[in-house]
């Protein structure tokens, strides 16, 4: 299987197709990592974008180019990269992902101190995309710390549901040889059934913390696996995968038993699918009328200037509103305070009113009593002027009578 048998330690692959948007920060990703002794393959399928230009820009001479001279799809790309590595440890790297610096020296760490796993994965991180048709599946492995799986186990782990992300694996050569090649007929699900193959080469390493950033955007490969050929791929490799276990393992009964439990999966997979496919329908739906809502904003755009104005005038008039309405506040304030004075002067008049009555009422007393006084002033004085002036004229011939008597 493999042509070139110079030794390294790993070989890094990447399958290229088309991929001139992310292909240059995936290389960039793998020569930058801390652990140096590697070869990295790059082997593109008839790309009819920049793939190529951006490949052959790249001088590091660890760094190997090849052309398919046919289209040879996902599996088949995948195996020629296998045929031309040379290295004791193998990695099938995405185009369009991002290895972190230490994702090699930690994986290769793990298989070297223990020759019993077959292959070690790690977590990853998700970079998505807006414009990706719909959210990644939460498929990876969520071991809360670094261990190793007995490979038996993990089979049937794997088996009724994947949890591996197939660039962040580094494989052994050994186990992957006694297995052979990716699986053909297998457009999408080909690595999926190597990994249950290599757990019954072996155990399992995983390293939980994440060291790969794996881009889902619009353009993933996997989102046209989805709806019935993920149904029947995943239901081929699990069929696949259980003769290969059970002629390794010979657990024949066992797995006659469990391929009754797939055929019940698959089952239950086709429903939640066709309910994924008409979820799909409907958001193509809503992107008709979010596209029918832009055109419409673009007619308001071309209206333009009316409506920039008439905007411009309710903002004007939002900020009258705010004028007005802090200004009814200051009022408000104001009036409150005009409201206390007026009640207090209310008080005031009412208090003089009342003591304007009280005085009228004392004046008309006072009056009545003067009038009184000089109706009895009217009657007694006459009479008293009357004995006045007769003790006047008493005194005064009195006087004159003393007078003549003295001469």
């Amino acid at each position: 299987m493999f042509e070139n048998e110079t030794p390294v330690s790993v070989c890094v692959c990447i399958p290229t197709y088309n991929g001139a948007a992310f292909l240059r920060e995936a290389i960039q990703s793998v020569l930058d990592q801390s652990f140096r002794d590697f070869e990295l393959l790059i082997v593109d399928d008839g790309s009819t974008d920049a793939t190529l230009d951006i490949a052959r820009s790249f001088t590091d001479p660890r760094v190997s180019i090849y052309q398919n001279e046919k289209r040879l799809g996902i599996p088949g790309n995948w195996n020629r990269g296998l045929s031309l590595a040379r290295g004791e440890y193998l990695c099938i790297f995405h185009q369009d992902d991002v290895m972190l610096p230490e994702n090699l020296a930690r994986k290769v760490a793990v298989l070297t101190a223990d020759p019993t796993i077959s292959f070690v994965h790690s977590a990853v991180e998700f970079l998505v995309e807006a414009a990706a048709p719909n959210l990644p599946p939460n498929w990876i492995d969520n071991a809360a710390e670094d261990c190793v799986f007995d490979g038996h186990t993990y089979f049937y782990k794997l088996l009724f549901s994947n949890r591996i992300c197939a660039p962040a694996v580094v494989m052994r050569r050994s186990p992957l040889s006694r297995v052979g090649q990716f699986d053909e007929r297998l457009g999408f699900a080909c690595d999926y059934v190597m990994w249950m193959k290599l757990c019954a080469e072996g155990n399992v390493g995983f390293i939980s913390q994440p060291l790969l950033l794996y881009r889902w955007h619009q353009q993933n490969a996997s989102h046209a696996f989805r709806f019935e050929r993920e149904v029947d791929e995943t239901l081929l490799a699990r069929q696949e995968a259980l003769r290969y276990y059970a002629d390794r393992s010979g657990e024949h009964p066992k797995i006659e038993r469990l391929q009754y439990a797939l055929d019940a999966l698959a089952d239950w997979h086709r429903r939640v699918v066709a309910l994924d496919a008409q979820t799909d329908r409907q958001l193509v739906y809503i992107g008709e009328v979010e596209q029918m809502r832009e055109k419409l904003w673009a007619e308001v755009q071309r209206v333009g200037k009316a409506w920039e104005e008439q905007y411009r005038y309710i903002q004007e008039l939002e900020e009258m509103k705010n004028k007005i309405w802090e200004d009814a506040q200051r009022v408000g304030k104001s009036w409150e305070e005009q409201k206390t004075h007026i009640e207090n002067q209310q008080r005031y008049i009412t208090d003089l009113e009342q003591e304007r009555t009280r005085l009228s009422v004392e004046s008309a007393r006072l009056s009545a009593e003067g009038e009184a006084l000089r109706v009895e002033l009217s009657r007694r004085l006459p009479e008293r002027l009357g004995r006045l002036a007769r003790r006047i004229g008493s005194r005064v011939r009195s006087r004159l009578t003393l007078s003549h008597a003295k001469e």
